[in-house]
């Protein structure tokens, strides 16, 4: 697992509404980009925000990212208290 990979990648879609908007269209493109394992690369792929928080992904960078890919916070809230 590389957590360091997965909280870069989800602060760098803070930082940059470029690699925000790439991530939108482009996703496998812009995941390749770091070093992540196929399990994270999935779990942000398809914004399994449970599964990324599980793996110990911090909580308020998982929300930013659901921001910048036009998640709103209820949805982000009812994701993350998904029960696995």
């Amino acid at each position: 697992m590389s957590l360091y990979q997965v909280n870069k990648f989800l602060r760098d879609i803070n930082c940059s509404a470029d690699l925000a908007q790439r991530c939108k269209t482009a996703p496998d493109a812009v995941l390749q980009e770091y070093t992540l394992s196929g399990e994270e690369h999935e779990a942000l792929k398809q914004w399994q925000v449970r599964k990324l928080y599980d793996m110990g992904a911090n909580p308020l960078l998982l929300l930013v990212y659901s921001m910048a890919t036009g998640k709103d916070l209820p949805t982000y809230v009812k994701a993350l208290n998904e029960k696995r």
